[in-house]
């Protein structure tokens, strides 16, 4: 690929990454689950009413401006709708009959003039959002976990073939409502204690929401209008594992394929990397995978992972935390991993614990999702 710029970024999430920002809620608790990483100060957006995630998303653009007379275009991954109690009531539980769910029943019934249908379309937000750029490109990404990732590895490209002068890219989520707690809570993959990476004692990720958007576009047209260059996009990997729904493989060989790829696209060699910002949700099993993925395609590089500190947030999480690796390089410091104590014997990789006063040059960011969607994007200092 081509290395592009980003020159702008828009992020918002539950904190920075150098505390944990859990707090307790109401309905997690009545599962088990004692705190959660919820963004303050969102408002709900008109376009989007009962749709947390779309406002989420239009608090994050609304930072960033066109530039004037570019064509742009605009790249967001996104997950799974939430249902209100009212559709709840309406449109699922008339389906339950003895016991089981009846699709087919379900789907003789849908309408498209009926709110919840348009209300759930995945793309959605990505065309409401799109519309308000004049963007001439609205592509919505909705791999799970990996999908912001994947939104902006499909932007960068863009972006470099000439399909778009300026991309908006990133990913926005949310599941902090019932039925997300509870589907997270029957997969048995919510702490039930706090987020902790890579910790001996960590048993589950901390669920959180968020946001962020990048602006994208060729280093000659950024230098041209003199846009600043906060970091170079210069590579993308992504694979997938097809071992099973939920786990990744345990010898992270989807991971470790999605670095190598991320790597050859590049144009680099792993010797040069010098950071890793983990996926690391804290959950027992992932992290064995990943670390021992790093480990064989980049060798002793230093990783940390942010969850632990504004929680998991899904489909956003490879924006977000690329939008914070894009700060963290800019302050100049390294973030460590919030709520990290002891790290596990069988992670193989240096975790940092504690922020450092110094900023990686050449960077790995991976994110990973249920299905064994996998993507790792390369980024370099300006």
């Amino acid at each position: 690929m081509r290395p592009v710029v980003i020159t702008a970024t828009a992020v918002v999430s539950a904190g920075r990454p150098d505390r944990h920002h859990g707090q307790p809620d109401d309905d997690a608790a009545a599962l088990g689950v004692p705190a959660v990483a919820r963004v303050g100060g969102v408002a709900d957006d008109p376009d989007f009413p009962d749709d947390r995630k779309g406002s989420l998303a239009s608090a994050a653009l609304a930072h960033l401006s066109r530039p004037d007379g570019a064509r742009v275009g605009i790249y967001l991954g996104t997950g799974l709708s939430s249902l209100t109690p009212a559709e709840l009531a309406a449109d699922l539980y008339p389906y339950l009959r003895g016991g089981r769910f009846d699709r087919a029943a379900l789907a003789a019934d849908l309408d498209p003039t009926r709110a919840a249908p348009r209300r759930h379309e995945p793309d959605r937000v990505t065309r409401v959002l799109g519309a308000r750029l004049g963007a001439i490109r609205a592509e919505t990404n909705f791999s799970a976990c990996a999908a912001a990732a994947q939104s902006i590895a499909a932007a960068a490209r863009a972006v470099a073939r000439g399909d778009v002068d300026v991309a908006y890219a990133g990913g926005h989520d949310s599941m902090l409502h019932p039925i997300g707690y509870l589907s997270f809570v029957v997969l048995g993959a919510l702490s039930p204690t706090r987020g902790r990476p890579f910790d001996r004692a960590r048993d589950g990720f901390l669920v959180g929401e968020g946001a962020a958007v990048l602006q994208v576009e060729r280093e000659d047209d950024a230098r041209a209008r003199g846009a600043p260059v906060l970091a170079r996009l210069l590579g993308a990997g992504s694979s997938v594992d097809a071992y099973n729904v939920t786990a990744p493989h345990p010898e992270g060989r989807g991971a470790a394929l999605a670095m190598r790829r991320a790597l050859r696209d590049a144009g680099i060699a792993a010797a040069d990397v010098d950071y890793v910002n983990a996926h690391g949700t804290g959950t027992p099993v992932g992290d064995v995978a990943e670390a021992l993925a790093i480990h064989e395609v980049l060798g002793e590089v230093p990783v940390s992972s942010f969850k632990g500190a504004f929680g998991h947030t899904i489909a956003a999480a490879g924006a977000v935390e690329l939008a914070w690796c894009v700060r963290m390089m800019g302050e100049g410091t390294t973030f460590g991993t919030a709520g990290l104590e002891e790290v596990d014997p069988a992670i193989r990789v240096p975790v940092i614990a504690r922020d450092l006063d110094r900023s990686p040059r050449l960077m790995v960011s991976n994110s990973f999702g249920f299905g064994g969607q996998n993507c790792a994007l390369v980024l370099a200092c300006p």
